[in-house]
């Protein structure tokens, strides 16, 4: 979009130019069609970069208010299965029912939609560097976990609920790290901000496993 705009700029100045070039001058009079076509050229041409400027841009808006919505929709499944730990598995483990047969009957999932955004254009145009590793490296550990519950005779009960609190640990610190994007994407916050955010959200999650 920058560019457009520097192109644009640099043909209106041509075209001033041009229009206020030695008016009286023979030269002028005698190439006057040529130089009124020219100039019609190069307005033609401005405008044509002054559209393409302010389609990139409102692209650009649609975009990140697309990916917003994506977001938030994804914030809601990872709520979604946040409940669905803590209910399903947690609670019911510590009510006395086994948790191997819960498992078994009702495996543990990863929240709709967020593995997906590790393949999705918008975010790969649009997350920072950083905020886009401490996805992968959320991701890798959610898809272990999950695979680790899954292996219901491999573990006994205490590994299995050391692995579900860890899971949930992971799935607010995905929510947290969507919650950034989020207000960066819609301006509350610079990408400087963001980052020193993420890296404080990082250590507390590191701290605290």
């Amino acid at each position: 979009m920058i560019t457009y705009v520097i192109i644009s700029l640099i043909l209106i100045i041509i075209s001033l130019c041009l229009i206020n070039f030695r008016k009286e001058s023979p030269w002028r009079q005698n190439h006057n069609q040529t130089l009124s076509f020219i100039i019609s050229l190069i307005s033609t041409f401005t405008g044509l970069f002054i559209a393409l400027s302010v389609n990139t841009f409102l692209d650009n808006i649609n975009k990140k208010d697309n990916l917003t919505k994506l977001l938030n929709t994804t914030n809601l499944a990872i709520e979604n299965c946040q409940m669905k730990t803590k209910g399903m598995y947690l609670n019911t483990s510590n009510s006395g029912v086994n948790l191997t047969e819960t498992l078994k009957k009702t495996p543990v999932t990863l929240p709709k939609l967020y593995p997906q955004l590790e393949t999705n254009n918008l975010v790969n145009d649009y997350f920072t560097p950083n905020a886009f590793q401490a996805y992968i490296v959320c991701i890798d550990n959610m898809e272990t976990f999950v695979k680790n519950l899954g292996n219901t005779e491999q573990t006994n009960n205490g590994t299995k609920i050391e692995i579900l609190n860890r899971y949930l640990k992971y799935l607010e610190f995905a929510k947290s790290l969507n919650q950034l994007e989020i207000e960066r994407l819609e301006g509350n916050i610079t990408e400087k901000q963001e980052t020193s955010s993420l890296k404080i959200i990082v250590d507390q999650f590191t701290t605290s496993k």
